[in-house]
């Protein structure tokens, strides 16, 4: 599971601000559909953060 970093969190909450103020139903879908896009691209970030992480440590290559 992944962990949130604060910009992520504070982003979705904005867009939960967001989506309970809107009255159209394509409005908050397209609004849900982003929260789905901002937590699948903080995960890739995670892992490609923690990927560069393991390849910098890892003492065969030094």
């Amino acid at each position: 599971m992944t962990t949130l970093n604060e910009h992520c969190e504070w982003l979705l909450n904005e867009v939960d601000k967001l989506q309970q103020k809107q009255a159209h139903y394509e409005d908050r879908a397209f609004l849900l559909s982003l929260k789905s896009v901002i937590n699948e691209q903080n995960e890739r970030s995670e892992q490609i953060q923690n990927e560069l992480d393991g390849r910098l440590w890892n003492h065969t290559n030094w």
